[in-house]
């Protein structure tokens, strides 16, 4: 590894303790944090060799990026990661408890509770599966179990899509645990990991391994892995357990029969006859655990289904005879129930194989390159209409799965289309009152509300009130959700009396729903500062934001996306609470931990750069506000974003331009024709917004007209109607360059600023009109937009320029005088070098 790690190294923020263990692929320490920003424990994984090289850097990436996806409390959380030459290390949350084996030896002296023990594990492995990560090294040492009882897996180190670094991966695996195709070099998918939970069971039922015994060298494992059957657990149950392994339950005889069945199908040779997925697994245990038929013993009769049957109910078929008749309704709604779970259990069946088919096709490099993980979502996604469309249900599951796997990667251009797919084969199976509708059109709405169509979203969430209720109850999570959604919507429609009352009923329902709960009571802290940053209340927002901070190092691995989404807004709160100190620190560390946690094209990453850019731009840091938005649109382009995502973006990189006096003439034009060609809706309209306030900026007014009337032709929603709107401003600036200042003072005279800059900004934009009049009301107007200068600003601001010029032409009375000269031609300098003399509509895009 180079320089041999010791007690008191420091990798970043964190300084070594103490080494807690080593494995085959790296070390693990325990460590504390020693940059004064909080105490905190965690375990720091170095990986072994020089984080420099190739190969080393290949792993690092990849258990990061696993890693980074996901967020389950069964998962330990990634906390920072790094490379400090020659140490590649991962920043891990500290679990301090026992490994999986000793824990079992101790505290679980029964098969059921060694059997519940494992269904958490699985939970997990199944959680990482729905994100596209398979483990590859599940065994009990990867698994530590608190001292409150809760397994947690660690150690994503061979964790990677199928077939990536086959031979590296190979060289990382435990005998013993790992499944054939691993051991051959034909890895296929989640079907290892499906293989290693059935080494464990049985290990966890037993006592002792399936294949081989412990301690056999490498080579007698793999042969036993590769050509012997597994042990008979009825032969091992005489024998005695292994010192080494979790020891052998009690009542260890339990497991003969469904158990038994259960781990022999997860260890099948051939990972199509296994079970399909880590989900059937799960369900076959938790049958199990309800005493009812398991699907590996689908051929056993009645009399065994009988059985189970009278063991469930057994009070009821002790009274005697009488009751023979409920004993036949009885199998025969047992009857109904199984061909029914039957049913489902076939539909998720066709689910996880198409999971499994997706995954195991990042075995199969193209050219040069391994496909990613959004590659083959994104195959999937297009040959989606070719697969299962004899079963219609099939369908609707695999579209949910499918549109919620992209929301969990934040890619919602991807989400909503699949979400309206899914909304309609819905409608098709089920009335528009039934849960799987409901259910549909809640998320679809969600999309719509983070994609800025709130429009859209409140059409689908407020019809839906009353179904809601009564399907779910007035006091449930659905109703919570639909409240929460439709809050968001209302805040960004202008309809802030109803996002008051729809945020003060979620507030109630998550009290009552999640008393003491962080993660919720962030979430709606979120919304809650959002909601009065739409009210004018600034600083109370940016309190509000401020109280989440000692959440912000919590090792719960919910909070890690809530958290930097607080920190994301409390950036985008500084910048319109004028207050630019230390934004420019708070940047950098926040977008290495965004890509870190969700990897390239997110959409929280786009939304980071585009605040930075804003609070630049309110700084009038037009050059670095430009260079901003530029790598902004390269960045999102390079991590395969479609052109239509990057409207906004590229509309906001032209007009960034067009303040720093750039020309800008040629590109407006096009970009104008390709938004306009655009479906109506969120993207659209603020597009040719921006693309309006960009013409205007590069003295173009004429295009600024044809954006403002391509926007009209389309009905504008109620928060571009309103009289203060973004829109209004536009249409008082246009008039303005065109010298209708009539107009410009009817049009202007109700904007309002968001921020505290662009509130000066507005009152800025009234006085200008205000001086060109002549009008008895421009003294008024500019001791207006004095006073609200904001305070923290300092000196020297290009508003502190348009504020000198406006003083200097009331008081002149006309554009020739020299100190009106001197003034205009210093506002001129503020776009930056070489920059043209701004026009009178937006000032050359100075007024914000």
């Amino acid at each position: 590894m180079g320089a041999e790690p010791r007690p008191g190294l420091r990798l970043g923020a964190w300084e070594l303790v103490s080494r807690l263990g080593r494995g085959g692929l790296g070390e693990v320490w325990s460590a504390r944090r020693v940059d004064g920003l909080y105490e905190g424990r965690a375990a720091i994984k170095l990986l072994h060799g020089d984080g420099t090289t190739a190969t080393v850097a290949r792993r690092f990436r990849r258990e990061r990026a696993a890693l980074g996806r996901l967020n389950h409390a069964g998962i330990t959380a990634l906390l920072d990661a790094g490379v400090q030459a020659p140490h590649a290390y991962l920043v891990l949350e500290l679990v301090e408890g026992l490994p999986l084996a000793d824990h079992a030896r101790a505290h679980c002296p029964g098969v059921a509770e060694r059997v519940s023990l494992l269904l958490r594990v699985a939970e997990a492995v199944e959680h990482a599966h729905a994100r596209l990560v398979v483990h590859r090294d599940l065994k009990p040492a990867n698994v530590m179990v608190t001292d409150a009882g809760e397994p947690k897996l660690l150690d994503f180190g061979l964790a990677a899509s199928p077939g990536e670094a086959a031979s590296e991966a190979r060289a990382g695996l435990t005998p013993g645990y790992a499944a054939p195709e691993q051991v051959s070099d034909d890895d296929t998918g989640t079907a290892v990991d499906v293989f290693a939970l059935g080494v464990m069971l049985f290990e966890l039922l037993t006592g002792r391994l399936p294949f081989g015994q412990r301690g056999d060298g490498r080579a007698a494992m793999e042969h036993a892995v590769l050509h012997q059957p597994p042990h008979r657990m009825a032969a091992l149950l005489k024998a005695a357990p292994d010192a080494a392994g979790p020891g052998r339950p009690r009542d260890a005889r339990r497991a003969l029969g469904d158990l038994e069945a259960i781990a022999a199908k997860a260890l099948r040779r051939q990972p199509a006859e296994r079970y399909v997925g880590v989900h059937a697994f799960i369900d076959d245990l938790r049958r199990w655990q309800a005493q009812r038929p398991v699907a590996a013993r689908r051929r056993q009769g009645w009399p065994h289904r009988t059985a189970l049957l009278l063991r469930r109910h057994a009070l009821p078929f002790s009274l005697g005879g009488a009751l023979a008749l409920t004993l036949v309704v009885a199998i025969t709604a047992s009857s109904w129930q199984w061909r029914e779970a039957r049913a489902q259990r076939q539909r998720s069946d066709a689910v996880a194989r198409f999971v499994t088919e997706l995954l195991s096709a990042g075995g199969r490099p193209r050219g040069d390159h391994v496909p990613s993980v959004l590659e083959l979502l994104d195959e999937s996604r297009q040959k989606l209409d070719d697969r299962a469309t004899a079963d219609a249900a099939t369908r609707v599951e695999l579209l949910r799965v499918l549109s919620r796997t992209y929301m969990a990667l934040n890619r919602f251009d991807h989400a909503l289309p699949l979400g309206e797919q899914w909304l309609a084969a819905a409608r098709r199976q089920h009335r528009e009152d039934d849960a799987a509708v409901l259910e549909a059109r809640l998320s679809l709405g969600q999309v719509n509300q983070i994609m800025g169509n709130h429009d859209e979203a409140i059409a689908l969430l407020e019809p839906i009130a009353a179904a809601l209720a009564l399907r779910f109850g007035p006091d449930s999570e659905e109703v919570r959700q639909q409240q929460f959604i439709l809050a968001a919507d209302y805040m960004h429609s202008n309809r802030l009396a109803d996002a008051e009352r729809a945020l003060e009923r979620v507030r109630v329902l998550t009290e009552r729903l999640h008393p003491g709960d962080d993660y919720e009571r962030a979430d709606y802290l979120q919304n809650l500062a959002v909601l009065r940053q739409r009210q004018g209340q600034l600083a109370q927002a940016l309190d509000i934001l401020r109280q989440t901070e000692p959440m912000w190092t919590s090792t719960d691995p919910r909070l890690t996306l809530p958290v930097l989404v607080l920190r994301h807004s409390e950036l985008t709160m500084m910048g319109l609470n004028g207050e630019f100190e230390g934004i420019d620190t708070r940047v950098g560390p926040l977008l290495a931990d965004l890509r870190a946690r969700l990897g390239p094209g997110n959409d929280l990453t786009l939304q980071t750069t585009n605040a930075w850019a804003e609070a630049l731009q309110l700084q009038g840091r037009h050059a670095d506000e430009v260079a901003a938005r530029q790598a902004l649109v390269d960045g999102a382009r390079a991590d395969g974003l479609p052109p239509a995502s990057l409207t906004v973006f590229h509309a906001e990189l032209l007009l960034a331009q067009a303040r720093a006096g750039r020309p800008v003439s040629a590109p407006l034009r096009a970009a104008l024709a390709e938004t306009a060609a655009l479906p109506p809706g969120g993207q659209r309209g603020r597009s040719l917004l921006v693309l309006a306030d960009a013409a205007l900026a590069a003295g173009q007014p004429g295009l600024a007209a044809d954006a403002l009337q391509r926007l009209r032709e389309a009905p504008l929603s109620p928060s571009l109607a309103a009289p203060g709107s973004r829109l209004a401003r536009l249409e008082g600036r246009l008039a303005r360059a065109r010298g209708d200042l009539a107009l410009s003072a009817e049009r202007l005279a109700a904007v309002e600023g968001i921020g505290q800059v662009q509130a000066w900004g507005a009152c800025l934009d009234r006085a200008l009109t205000a001086v060109l009049q002549a009008s008895p009301q421009a003294r008024e107007r500019l001791d207006a937009a004095r006073a609200a200068r904001p305070e923290r600003l300092p000196d020297g601001h290009p508003l502190d320029r348009v504020t000198h010029w406006l003083e200097a032409r009331l008081q002149a009375g006309c554009d020739d005088a020299p100190d009106v000269r001197a003034a205009w031609a210093a506002l001129a300098a503020a776009r930056g070098p070489n920059a043209g003399a701004p026009t009178l509509g937006s000032l050359g895009g100075l007024l914000p």
